[in-house]
């Protein structure tokens, strides 16, 4: 509707233009003196010559003798003889009473055209002025119905394609994406769903493997343990040779065991991180990507150049800015500084932190807080915070404010 409203006053202003001109141009093209107003100037001067009082002054004309000298003018700057007249256009008229006298009537058309031309001027810019403000609102229009919601599907389909599925994608039924807005966040949802399900059977299944291995070493050890007993006691060499042999077996068990036990309870992955060198710009449009809830406080990003992968430096964002959402659920205060060889950038909010015993362990796997208990998680978000620094040449650290938590990361500046 707003885009068919938009199309219908440009035409209306385009055809307006059209119209203005041609009835410009046709005024233009009758241009003349009025007769009948140069008649009676002529009479008006020819019978009351000498009593200029009486003179018609509709016009603006000159009067010249039978010598060719001016003996009446109603204005300056009309043309003061017949050649001049002539050069102008002016109408030149005979008085018949007084003959050899001439009346020059001043010829007007030229300002008439040029008004005419300055009122076409000034109508063609004021509807060309009303076509610019069309045209810059339906831009604006666009800009926040279409370009803003597609950079928000970009930026959202990045991150999931990163594997962050815990930030919901903003829905607005207005613009142009307002039905794919929420296909997009069901289908966020219901890829979490899924990938928590495949945890969960992951996990299930490493538990079941971890405690078959511990189950286990106990036969694994007291058959060892029988086989030493049993080498120690016989008497024939071949008899030992076997005991011997059963002990070796059981050390083999054991060492796979102990594999298969370590296995199932670490994730041994390797994440791609390729840090090149970018603006700091981006760092501060990656910051409020990550505050969807509007939390922190304005801030500003120091100029300059870091060394950093703008995916996973969106998500160790996302990761803070979760735990800060789930944990704190306050506002966040953000700064940043240089520092010697790093852009410093500190993420506080004002909740309870933790306890001081646990914060060295919060950048290990799995580890979270003892009142992290109530929250779902998995205690991998400042794990692999720190894992993203670490291979963008950078750290994170760790600290508890009075009150609040503050995450501190370090980037390297170049």
């Amino acid at each position: 509707m707003r885009r068919s409203s938009f199309l219908f006053a440009v035409i209306l202003t385009f055809l307006a233009e059209l119209v203005l001109c041609f009835v410009f141009y046709s005024k233009i093209d009758t241009i003349s003196q009025d007769p009948v107003l140069v008649n009676e100037a002529v009479k008006s001067v020819d019978e009351n010559y000498g009593n200029e009082s009486s003179y018609s002054r509709e016009l603006d004309y000159v009067v010249l003798d039978e010598q060719g000298k001016v003996v009446y003018k109603t204005a300056d700057g009309l043309s003061g003889s017949v050649n001049d007249a002539i050069k102008h256009n002016d109408t030149i008229l005979d008085l018949e009473k007084h003959p050899g006298f001439k009346i020059l009537i001043n010829n007007t058309s030229s300002e008439q055209v040029r008004e005419y031309k300055n009122g076409i001027i000034i109508s063609i810019l004021s509807l060309s002025l009303v076509q610019l403000i069309l045209v810059i609102s339906y831009y604006l229009y666009l800009h926040k119905t279409i370009i803003i919601p597609f950079k928000k599907l970009k930026d959202f389909s990045s991150r999931v394609a990163g594997g962050n599925l815990d930030i919901p994608l903003e829905m607005d039924r207005k613009n142009i994406f307002g039905s794919f807005t929420e296909s997009f966040d069901i289908m966020r949802q219901e890829l979490k769903k899924a990938r928590a399900a495949e945890k969960k059977a992951n996990d299930d299944k490493k538990e079941m493997v971890a405690k078959l291995s511990h189950d286990i070493k106990t036969p694994v050890a007291s058959i060892k343990s029988s086989s030493e007993i049993g080498y120690e006691m016989a008497k024939d060499q071949k008899i030992k040779d076997y005991f011997n042999m059963i002990n070796i077996k059981s050390d083999q068990i054991t060492v796979l065991v102990d594999n298969l036990f370590n296995s199932s309870v670490q994730d041994i992955t390797e994440i791609p991180v390729s840090p090149v060198e970018v603006r700091s710009d981006i760092v501060y449009d990656l910051i409020r990507n990550s505050d969807y809830l509007n939390k922190a406080s304005a801030f500003e990003i120091p100029e300059c150049s870091v060394f950093a992968d703008k995916l996973r430096l969106q998500q160790s964002f996302d990761n803070i800015f979760m735990n800060s959402y789930k944990y704190a659920d306050t506002d966040i205060e953000v700064k940043s500084y240089i520092m010697d060889e790093y852009l410093v950038i500190e993420i506080s909010d004002k909740g309870p932190g933790v306890s001081e015993n646990e914060l060295p362990l919060l950048k290990e796997k799995y580890k979270r807080g003892s009142d992290a208990k109530a929250k779902d998680g998995a205690g991998l978000g400042l794990y692999l915070t720190d894992y993203f620094l670490t291979n963008m040449d950078g750290k994170l650290e760790l600290r508890n404010n009075e009150p609040g938590f503050t995450a501190v990361l370090y980037l390297r500046a170049i």
